[in-house]
């Protein structure tokens, strides 16, 4: 195991500072921080001197994959604590018991569904039986915050995937779309779903991907101008009523516009529904 610099403790001692920022709205117990403090020094130890193929400390996967608990997913200080030890189990010599004498059954309960999720269902035995997956997926575990984290998991890597060799990476893409994209929907998590079906796309259809996105990027400036014009006399209105609002503009997502094409077998220029305009009232 290659050895972590000064440089490198730095820069984990950065990412985790950044966590216990994001941590600091939900720790409401006392305690709790501490919790994630003890389970980031932990984790810290076990994954000490292991780099990831992108040459980064390992540490910084579970970090980044608390971080996205907290923040996109919204789940609570057991679910940090599981993150930042996810892992562990599976990669080093900790075993669900030390989990558990350390933190508890639950947590213990939590990282141990986790580690038999990355080694059960998705290791080299995964068949194509998608629907099998999905539905054991979505009962095997008796904490729906197994499945939370795992997508949590599956979303940092897909957001590092470029470090991957192709052929795994179009696997891997490949899995995310049919398996943890449709998850992620059911349970809610519409942008981290549109996120993980464009990570797909953009790694199993490059060439396309690259095509929509500099298509969206020449059309830009005119779509903007359609916004404006389009939201003007609404703006005024709502103005004039003294109703508080948001008004916002959505663009169709990259994979949203491709699969459009495919399956009405239109081109770009005919797909006309790219923009669409949200307005948020304030009740």
């Amino acid at each position: 195991m290659a050895g972590f610099t000064p440089e490198d403790d730095l820069l984990i001692e950065a990412y985790f500072n950044d966590l216990l920022k994001s941590c600091q709205k939900i720790c409401q117990k006392e305690g709790e921080m501490e919790l994630i403090k003890k389970a980031f020094f932990l984790a810290n130890e076990a994954h000490r001197g292991v780099r990831r193929r992108s040459g980064e400390p390992y540490i910084l996967h579970p970090i980044a994959v608390a971080k996205i608990v907290v923040d996109e997913v919204g789940l609570g200080v057991k679910s940090v604590v599981s993150a930042l030890l996810h892992d562990v189990v599976e990669d080093t010599e900790y075993t669900v018991e030390d989990i558990e004498n350390l933190f508890g059954p639950k947590i213990a309960q939590i990282v141990d569904g986790l580690t038999k999720i990355s080694g059960g269902i998705f290791g080299d035995k995964a068949s194509a039986q998608t629907e099998n997956f999905k539905k054991l997926l979505l009962t095997m575990s008796e904490d729906i915050r197994v499945i939370l984290i795992k997508i949590a998991d599956r979303l940092h890597n897909m957001r590092t995937l470029e470090h991957m060799a192709p052929n795994k990476q179009y696997k891997i893409a490949g899995e995310t779309l049919y398996i943890y994209a449709p998850i992620a929907y059911r349970l809610g998590l519409n942008q981290i779903k549109m996120e993980l079906e464009n990570l797909s796309f953009k790694y199993e259809h490059p060439e396309e991907y690259a095509a929509i996105e500099e298509k969206l990027a020449i059309t830009q400036a005119e779509r903007e101008k359609l916004f404006q014009a389009f939201t003007a006399p609404i703006r005024a209105k709502l103005d004039e009523m003294g109703v508080t609002y948001e008004l916002k503009g959505r663009i169709k997502s990259p994979y949203s516009i491709w699969r459009k094409m495919q399956t009405k077998h239109l081109a770009f220029d005919e797909i006309f529904d790219i923009l669409a305009v949200r307005i948020i009232f304030d009740p």
